[in-house]
């Protein structure tokens, strides 16, 4: 499995990698080749003719590329913006039938709970421990158990999509508060194809927010003592949640003044009337059982929102924005329905949402006519309803930016796929299982913390990364964004050169599902490895060679954009491989191509 035979090809490679990592940009080199057809998306400049007879809209819309069936990259590309990662055969299926027929199939799979996935879990763990301590790793088990198991893919992918943008995380006086931790998820899991007004709603109650942007039990202004209401949640609901810092047009771009200037959405003050509605929120549930107490701190059940007391609510009236004031002496939840209401409608929230699930999907930098049209779907789904997701995540993922394949290459196309989801696309793609039928995945243990990405378990409430992020020497002056780059650097990168290769070769994780000596913690079970399923793959190469096999791994892991020079440097340095390594077999010779393709460029920068 040695490189030295071939070392100036690695090293070329390597090259190749480095560059394109960091710089982000498209590298010279051989045009991936596509055969388009119709069903490819390609439907700009067609001229449709229907019958005088027929309806005005059916000459619009009786052709469309995305009604239409994509081939297998097509069918690759898709899922691999609308999922965590995807086996062979459903790349196939969506060949099959078609991207809106996979779409409306997923929004028909009835949610789970991740709550109640947890506890089922967590049941299974007490039969191997002693210990009944809510470990921080059961919530990594649960999200991957969903991921391994489930076939809401494209719920999955939208729910963690909204926890980079409504974040809160263990990295914070929620460690072990798991409860909290999963029963904000399901907000996110469960509403994932809702409305966006009622996850502000939720999370804006929620035990696991209250307490990490520490609304809980927040109390009115006192003049005589001299104190104020906590403003943490009030400036973040607007910086992140909803309409962030600038007046924004439609499609995005921000709004000038008449000395060209960007005009802030809200100032100081707002941030300090809206904190008053904020206030109140206390307990609703203990954890015997007993009923609220605003008071009570300790030991509460995080399963069920926060609830107003109005007797520590401010009553006077909030200016929260120069146009709207919430009039005094109303009672705390309608003050919170009222500026919930207020936030949701700002124009800002359509382009600004907008954006950031495109990024997350898509690409790191839409065109503002891309982000106009989410935006558009946002503030009308056509049925005269603001805020439906569903209609929401359609227009972000069939909008002809995302599916036409001319923007391939575009130079500003493209995103740095994050951590979890280049593990996770490996996972899914070999059908990852283990001997007991259970896999248990801690991520932050065995690759969150040496690449900055884990579940639930970001730095701060600006996420991993910040969606403004710009790589200062290329991508900055060129007035573009690079995400996903804010934790890549010369140890992240290095570290995932580590870990991807001990996934392949030595385990894909360390499976916890073993008792430690003393019987009281969950461990790393060497008689229950994962394992992947190569069984289709070893089969093409002994029947039709490397080629045939590069070719499909290139569909399944790469989208179909390996490079002909990327082909080349892989299928050269293999076969010298298999001629200059002893005992290199079939698996070696897979886990060397896998290697070398998710080390790759090709397959790095989604595009």
């Amino acid at each position: 499995m040695s490189l030295e035979h071939n070392l100036d090809q690695y090293l070329t490679y390597m090259f190749r990698l480095i560059s394109g990592l960091i710089l982000l940009i498209p590298m010279a080199s051989l045009g991936q080749v596509y055969e388009d057809y119709l069903g490819a998306g390609q439907n700009i400049g067609v001229t449709v003719s229907s019958s005088p007879f027929a309806s005005p809209d059916t000459s619009l819309h009786s052709i469309s590329g995305t009604t239409m069936i994509p081939d297998l990259a097509g069918a690759s590309r898709f899922l691999a913006q609308a999922t965590l990662g995807a086996n062979y055969e459903q790349i196939e299926y969506v060949q099959n039938i078609g991207i809106e027929a996979w779409l409306e199939e997923q929004f028909a799979i009835p949610h789970s709970s991740f709550m109640e996935r947890y506890d089922e879990i967590y049941a299974a763990t007490q039969n191997i421990i002693s210990n009944d301590s809510h470990s921080n790793q059961y919530t990594s088990f649960t999200f991957y158990d969903f991921i391994f198991n489930d076939p809401d893919f494209l719920r999955q992918k939208v729910a963690f999509a909204l926890s980079q943008i409504f974040v809160v995380s263990k990295n914070s006086l929620l460690s072990g508060e798991n409860d909290a931790l999963m029963t904000f998820h399901d907000i996110l899991y469960q509403n994932a194809f809702g409305n966006y007004r009622d996850i502000l709603e939720k999370v804006s109650y929620s035990a696991a927010m209250t307490k990490y942007l520490s609304h809980f039990q927040n109390k009115r202004g006192d003049v005589i003592s001299n104190t104020l209401p906590d403003e943490n949640y009030a400036r973040e609901i607007m910086q992140l949640f909803s309409i962030g810092l600038v007046k924004l047009n439609l499609d995005g771009t921000p709004i000038l003044d008449s000395e060209g200037n960007i005009i802030p959405t809200y100032d100081i003050e707002n941030v300090a009337e809206l904190s008053k509605v904020f206030t109140g929120l206390g307990v609703q549930i203990k954890e015997d059982g007993t009923e609220n107490d605003y008071f009570f701190e300790n030991n509460f059940n995080h399963r069920f929102p926060t609830m107003m007391f109005d007797d520590y609510h401010s009553i006077g009236s909030k200016n929260i924005f120069d146009d709207i004031i919430i009039p005094e002496g109303q009672n705390g939840d309608t003050d919170i329905s009222q500026a919930l209401d207020a936030i949701f409608n700002h124009p800002n929230v359509g382009p600004f949402i907008g954006m950031r699930l495109i990024q997350h999907f898509v690409k790191s930098n839409p065109s503002p006519a891309y982000i106009k049209r989410v935006a558009m779907v946002f503030n009308n789904n056509g049925q005269g309803v603001r805020g439906d997701l569903k209609s929401v995540i359609q227009a972000v993922l069939l909008d002809p930016e995302a599916r036409n394949c001319e923007w391939i290459d575009h130079p500003e196309n493209g995103k740095l796929i994050q951590p979890i989801e280049r593990f996770t696309s490996l996972f899914k793609a070999f059908d990852i299982s283990s001997p007991s039928d259970t896999l248990w995945l801690n991520d932050n243990e065995d690759y969150g913390s040496k690449l900055k990405q884990s579940f639930l378990n970001a730095i701060s409430v600006f996420n991993f990364f910040s969606p403004f992020y710009a790589e200062d020497q290329i991508i900055a002056p060129q007035n573009l964004r690079s995400p996903e780059f804010e934790i890549l650097d010369g140890i992240s990168s290095i570290e995932y050169l580590n870990e991807i290769e001990d996934a392949l070769k030595y385990k894909p994780f360390s499976n916890r599902t073993a008792a430690n000596s003393t019987g009281t913690y969950l461990t790393s079970n060497d008689n229950d490895i994962p394992e992947l399923d190569f069984t289709d793959e070893i089969a093409i190469y002994n029947n039709s060679g490397i080629e045939e096999l590069l070719d499909r791994l290139d569909i399944l892991i790469c989208r179909g954009q390996l490079t002909q020079g990327t082909k080349d440097i892989i299928t050269n340095t293999v076969n010298e491989n298999i001629l200059n390594v002893n005992d290199y077999d079939d698996y070696d010779m897979m886990y060397d191509m896998l290697y070398y393709i998710f080390l790759s460029p090709d397959y790095i920068i989604q595009k």
